[in-house]
């Protein structure tokens, strides 16, 4: 495995010095360009760098290479100038894509976060002369960072910051940020609205479906909560699974993209989740939000700075995590039903009889 991502990673070099044309950097960035091209957790932890850009350097034209969930969560971003999509796979359309950047005229790339390979070499491709990155992070390709950053323990949200600090920007808030418009809102009636989201991408990161049931049957009994069960179409077994056990609550429907999620969250008294894309997006609405957090590390991906939102974390019981490996995420009953319940409940109270 490694032999071959060493093979490609040669030819992916040998391509550049072919392609690629070198330019100067201007001392201060004129015209950025932002790789963040994953999912939605990690596009929003953009969000606080995206502002101390905008705020340090107000005449910078400051663009985002995304993925298309991206392109939802950033589309009415006052920090952003323009979206441009990156379409998977990349392969195909790397040529296209690097007449578009060079076209842009881009100055500064900051590699913020991406998963394909070839991300990083499409910016030098594109003859951008300053490439600011963290090293360790880029599938063996940290040679062509014209601006290394070393990594550090460190949340997500403060290593974006830290890029963007390497330019001589300025850090202000710390928090996530998301913009619903106001032809996008809905109101839901009902004294006592919860959200729960039970699933995730990966099944190592979810906690039981019966504890979600128990404690929506007790949020039931204590506030007559409206239970609502958000997730995708590849999570819906196990919203199935929450209704079979507990027949009062309802699957949300219609909530097909991010831009109606974050419509229909923002109506919630309470969202339960466990470490995923929807819980990220609950905090920047500024909705109470509780967490739960095993097989990843809530220092480095969990809530920062954001008010609402709680967590309650255990360490995985396996050393290494197995992570996309395991079968059955039996580290997640060390978060017992009582301690999830005593909290929910204690947010609700507060909420409630504000």
């Amino acid at each position: 495995m490694a032999r071959a991502a060493s093979w490609k990673n040669r030819l992916i070099l040998q391509g550049i010095k072919l392609f690629s044309s070198i330019r100067k950097a201007a001392a201060t960035p004129e015209r950025i360009l932002i790789l963040s091209t994953t999912a939605l957790g990690d596009t929003l932890w953009a969000t606080p760098a995206l502002t101390a850009l905008r705020q340090s350097f107000p005449h910078a034209h400051i663009a985002v290479l995304t993925s298309p969930v991206g392109m939802e969560l950033l589309a009415y971003n006052p920090s952003v100038d323009q979206l441009i999509l990156l379409k998977e796979p990349l392969l195909p359309r790397l040529f296209s894509l690097r007449a578009t950047l060079k076209k842009e005229n881009f100055d500064t790339a900051l590699i913020f976060h991406t998963s394909q390979r070839l991300a990083l070499p499409l910016c030098a491709l594109s003859s951008i002369p300053r490439i600011v990155g963290t090293t360790g992070i880029n599938k063996g390709l940290d040679a062509l960072l014209t601006n290394p950053v070393l990594p550090r323990y460190e949340h997500e949200i403060e290593r974006r910051l830290g890029l963007v600090e390497k330019l001589g920007a300025k850090r202000g808030t710390e928090t996530l940020s998301y913009y619903v418009q106001p032809q996008e809102r809905i109101q839901i009636e009902g004294k006592s609205l919860v959200a729960f989201h039970p699933g995730s991408k990966e099944p190592f990161r979810r906690w039981p479906p019966a504890h979600f049931a128990a404690v929506g049957r007790t949020l039931i009994e204590r506030f007559g909560s409206q239970i609502y069960l958000t997730g995708t179409r590849s999570e819906r077994p196990v919203l199935e699974e929450i209704q079979r056990l507990l027949p009062e609550a309802r699957i949300a429907e219609g909530l097909s993209s991010v831009r109606k999620l974050a419509a229909f969250l923002e109506n919630m008294h309470l969202v339960l989740s466990n470490d995923t894309g929807p819980f990220h997006l609950a905090a920047a609405l500024n909705r109470p939000t509780v967490g739960l957090y095993v097989s990843t590390d809530p220092a480095l991906c969990g809530p920062h700075k954001a008010a609402l939102t709680r967590i309650i974390s255990k360490r995985p019981t396996c050393s290494p995590c197995l992570k996309r490996s395991c079968e059955k995420p039996f580290c997640f009953l060390q978060i017992g039903k009582q301690e999830v319940i005593d909290l929910c409940t204690k947010i609700l109270e507060e909420n409630l009889n504000r």
